[in-house]
């Protein structure tokens, strides 16, 4: 396990290459993202993502400033976020119509 934290010399080279090796990671039907947004690390000031696919791109594209941490698993991604880059586990779907 690699940790990376906001504030390290080489994190935003690491978030990078982060990036990139996800990119385009789809996988079968064993793949998952998981958002973890327990009140208690909401009062603390964070939520964490977790995945093994192409959402970590995708989030860190998006939210790239937001990234306190990331512990790197090789195959897994566990990104720990300020919880102001955060909306809510509601907004995470479309309305139907």
């Amino acid at each position: 396990m690699e940790l990376y934290k906001k504030g390290d010399s080489d994190f935003d080279a690491k978030i990078k290459n982060l990036s990139k090796r996800f990119k385009g990671k789809g996988g079968g039907p064993d793949r998952e993202t998981a958002i973890n947004a327990h009140k208690q690390d909401l009062s603390d000031g964070y939520v964490l993502f977790c995945s093994d696919n192409s959402d970590i791109t995708n989030l860190i594209s998006r939210s790239k400033n937001y990234i306190l941490e990331v512990r790197d698993y090789g195959e897994n991604v566990v990104i720990k976020m300020d919880r102001k880059g955060f909306r809510s586990c509601f907004h995470a779907f479309k309305l139907s119509k």
